[in-house]
């Protein structure tokens, strides 16, 4: 069910941080998702970690979300 509802997530990321949050609790450690092709994923939040300032709380938020898709039980999920 939460599968097919990340896009409405990620499409809030940058408007209420709650939603950050919201996605990288559920997808944390969540072998489910492995099979998720979260490229389009990644470059959004890379997009907007790159428009928000250095010193934002934002700019760390999205680099602990950008974490929770690259990596699964402390382990890169794949090298790049």
């Amino acid at each position: 069910m939460l599968y097919d509802k990340i896009d409405s997530f990620m499409r809030d990321i940058d408007r209420y941080p709650l939603a950050a949050q919201l996605v990288s609790e559920i997808y944390r450690d969540n072998k489910k998702f492995l099979t998720l092709n979260v490229n389009k994923y990644v470059r959004t939040i890379v997009n907007f970690g790159q428009e928000a300032p250095l010193e934002s709380a934002r700019k760390g938020m999205y680099m602990r979300l950008l974490e929770t898709f690259c990596r699964m039980d402390g382990a890169l999920v794949r090298p790049n």
